[in-house]
């Protein structure tokens, strides 16, 4: 039984009816790994109090889309879904097992919208900045019944209809035996201009385009807070990947999907500062896409939305409070103080004095943020145990840190009146917001499925049906 309109869909369809028929030329699909609806409004609040020079209060670029609603995003296999089972549900409209992408529960390949596109003549563009053949962007051009078969994955990128391509690195397995240098041979050898600046990628003419830093030493592109200038964002991957689109696709027009996927791997440390900066940075993303929907506002259509939710944030758990300001006081992600703490190790430092003067300058402790009695008697057991007895590391999905490290951010949280309940996804429902140019074929998403049947739609195609 389908849910009843809501009176923003209502309103939504009321507003349509003078674009009924009007197919989008330009189509975005930002996808925030990881996102949840706390962490959404989270930032918000984190951006009021700590970053007052912010537009509109803080808020995101997208908090006045028409459609704001949100969705379910379970796999086939568990409630609890992961990015490549939610990825393909978003890129194809159909539910598989964890761990797939692009294939049925059979183990079948579904068509994804990025192949619908292109029939249509569309250019497409997929962007993150992650590896470039990780979960998410591999499901809008591959298929594979293992996320983890990185070079079936790659190889499936340079066979596809992908125009523009960027990414952190592309992930490697040893057993495979290949390089970094190997690939981009590859990738060149397929006719692709493989590109290690961002002006250059978005003037590339007539050929397909893959965008890397030119020695990778990371899976990622630097946490958000971490960004020194010119360090590369995802901001930039998205203004790159605009600039060619519209240029290479003023005809037949494009899809361009982006993908935030480093905000997940700080939200797997818990680490809230980290996780709203990221989120800071996609909001510019979209309104990187905004400044585009502006010179072609009936022709344009933008989707905001999540795989899953990373980490289970609570805003405010306790005393009916929340202090959001005192986040102000850390500098830099809980892995860059991981960085910093290994260099405390290694450079002999091993009182507690020294590391409560680290603390202070990273993190404002006993200055800026006020510590209670077990505070403090938390995080000196934590050194003891990790400096004095060199024992005790916290892995995340992605990350390794110094315990030392995480426990002081946590409690850095926990001062703020935040709190996570995992490490891990969670089956929580993610947030979707839309706008533009055939949004009247969108009004009735429920669950991820329905995001690109919907697009299909507006496009006068089907896509999984």
């Amino acid at each position: 039984m389908k849910r009843p309109l809501s009176l923003i869909a209502v309103l939504v369809l009321c507003i349509s009816v003078c674009f009924a028929g009007q197919r989008p030329k330009y189509i975005f699909m930002f996808i925030g790994d990881g996102l949840g609806i706390n962490h959404v409004y989270g930032t918000e609040l984190y951006n009021a109090a700590v970053h007052p020079e912010k537009p509109n209060g803080g808020k995101m670029s997208f908090y006045n889309f028409p459609i704001r609603t949100y969705v379910t995003n379970y796999s086939s296999s568990t409630l609890v879904t992961d990015s490549s089972a939610a990825a393909t549900a978003l890129a194809a409209g159909v539910k598989t097992v964890n761990g797939y992408m692009g294939v049925d529960s059979d183990k079948r390949s579904v068509k994804n919208i990025t192949e619908l596109v292109s029939e249509l003549g569309m250019k497409v563009g997929v962007v993150t900045n992650v590896g470039m053949n990780h979960a998410t962007p591999s499901a809008f051009y591959a298929h594979h019944e293992s996320r983890s078969a990185y070079k079936s994955l790659y190889e499936q990128y340079l066979t596809s209809e992908v125009d523009f391509a960027a990414g952190a690195a592309i992930l490697l397995k040893k057993r495979d035996g290949l390089k970094h240098e190997d690939y981009v041979a590859q990738a060149k050898a397929a006719g692709i201009e493989v590109v290690h600046d961002l002006d250059k990628a978005a003037n590339v003419v007539g050929k397909r385009v893959l965008l890397l830093p030119e020695n990778p030493q990371s899976k990622t592109l630097k946490y958000a807070n971490d960004c020194k200038p010119g360090d590369w964002t995802i901001v930039d991957y998205t203004d790159s990947a605009i600039k060619y689109l519209e240029r290479e696709a003023k005809r037949d027009g494009f899809f361009l999907m982006v993908e935030a996927g480093h905000m997940d791997y700080c939200a797997h440390d818990n680490d809230a500062v980290t996780t709203f900066e990221e989120v800071n940075h996609l909001s510019d993303s979209v309104a990187k896409a905004l400044e585009f929907y502006n010179r072609h506002p009936k022709e344009t259509l933008i989707i905001v939305t999540a795989d899953h939710e990373t980490g289970g944030l609570s805003l405010g758990y306790t005393n009916y409070k929340m202090n959001m300001e005192r986040l102000a006081w850390q500098n830099g992600s809980v892995s860059s103080l991981t960085r910093k703490m290994q260099r405390f190790r290694d450079d002999g430092k091993s009182s507690w004095e020294d590391m409560k003067l680290l603390l202070t300058r990273e993190l404002g402790f006993w200055e800026g943020v006020r510590l209670r009695k077990k505070d403090e008697q938390q995080l000196r057991k934590t050194f003891e145990k990790s400096f004095i007895e060199n024992s005790d590391k916290v892995v995340s999905l992605y990350n390794v840190n110094e315990k030392m490290a995480s426990t002081a951010i946590e409690i850095l949280n926990k001062r703020a009146y935040i709190k996570w309940i995992s490490l891990n996804h969670t089956g929580m429902q993610v947030p979707l917001y839309i706008k533009g140019a055939g949004i009247e074929h969108l009004t009735e998403c429920y669950d991820n499925t329905d995001v690109p049947k919907g697009i299909a739609r507006a496009l006068g195609k089907k896509l999984a049906e």
